[in-house]
């Protein structure tokens, strides 16, 4: 008989998760388009899965979920969709939780956002969901369980 094994969260990403959604100060949407992430020399390329002026839910394939939580900042470029707005941001990674099958997202929260970007972020959000978008899960950064 064999044990699965939980994955090890480590107590500072723990710390992180605990109360994310009372922290939310913004609406959000769910979206679809992709994120790069620099990290040194090396890019990453992650599809988005919610937006808001404070931060984004990213799912990753690129590395493993322990990684993922061992990531305390990331450095994140991407375009609004249907404008050209370009968002170059550095984020805090609150949390972690499985997605689909291999894969997991990340929950970031925006650190250094310009005023004039988060307002075209925050008119992106009311935009999508005016027009039916979904607001996405209660809590995104659930703790991950295999």
């Amino acid at each position: 008989m064999s044990k699965t094994r939980e994955p090890r969260v480590p107590a500072e990403a723990s710390e992180r998760q605990a109360g994310l959604s009372e922290r939310r100060s913004a609406k959000r949407c769910e979206v679809e388009f992709f994120v790069r992430e620099r990290d040194g020399d090396r890019m990453f390329v992650h599809p988005a899965l919610n937006l808001s002026a404070s931060g984004i839910f990213l799912e990753s394939h690129s590395y493993s979920l322990r990684n993922a939580l061992d990531r305390r900042f990331v450095d994140l470029e991407f375009e609004l969709p249907d404008s050209e707005v370009q968002v170059s941001v550095r984020g805090e990674v609150l949390g972690a939780r499985r997605v689909r099958g291999f894969s997991h997202g990340l929950a970031v929260r925006f650190t250094d956002l310009e005023s004039e970007i988060s307002e075209k972020i925050s008119e992106f959000v009311a935009l999508r969901l005016k027009s039916g978008a979904s607001e996405g899960p209660a809590y995104e950064a659930a703790p991950t369980t295999s």
